[in-house]
């Protein structure tokens, strides 16, 4: 059986409906739900206080900015994958504003084939950063848990005068004997 087909979510911020009908048009709704949009920077920003969104298209100029400045900040305050479609000739300039943020630009017009190009790209990065999020996540829960089990540890020690080992083979057998985690166990023994 083939793995299940994850789909990213996606807001347009154009300040143009009809522009924004036409690039959710071309998002294959298979791959790429649900598909919001915003009419300008300060709109976009109140939904991504309110939502998550895996890929941001941006189509400037937006009526309350141009979109570049919306750009290189969402790519702090977002793990989104970031694109925006300008005017050929704003197209070096909006480049080297956005791409050291990691910004994918492409230039009107834009033929379908490079849309889903550059969207293929932009869904493999959001992937990537999805799971590079995941690993980082794991390492600062054991790194908490590491902190925990050493405070608990020396706890045990001064309050029991036991040896570093034996405060180690408590805790491991209080988690095993109560059916909790390590970390549970040390949060127990350090609220004690």
């Amino acid at each position: 059986m083939p793995p299940e087909k994850r789909c990213y979510s996606v807001l347009v911020i154009s300040g143009k409906k009809q522009n924004t009908a036409m690039l959710s048009a071309m998002l294959d709704s298979s791959v790429y739900r649900p598909v919001d949009s915003a009419l300008s920077a300060g709109e976009a920003k109140r939904r991504l206080l309110r939502s998550t969104y895996d890929i941001l298209i941006i189509d400037p100029p937006l009526p309350d900015e141009f979109g570049s400045d919306f750009a290189v900040d969402a790519t702090v305050n977002t793990r989104a994958g970031i694109m925006m479609i300008v005017r050929s000739d704003l197209f070096e300039t909006t480049c080297r504003k956005v791409e050291d943020a990691g910004v994918l630009t492409l230039a009107k017009p834009v033929s379908k084939s490079d849309f889903h190009t550059a969207l293929k790209l932009i869904t493999a990065t959001s992937a990537r950063l999805l799971n590079e999020e995941k690993k980082t996540r794991k390492l600062q829960d054991k790194l908490e848990e590491t902190k925990l089990v050493g405070r608990a540890k020396i706890i045990l020690m001064e309050k029991m005068r036991i040896t570093e080992p034996e405060a180690h083979r408590y805790i491991e057998k209080e988690a095993m004997d109560s059916r909790r985690t390590r970390k549970e166990v040390a949060e127990s023994i350090i609220n004690a």
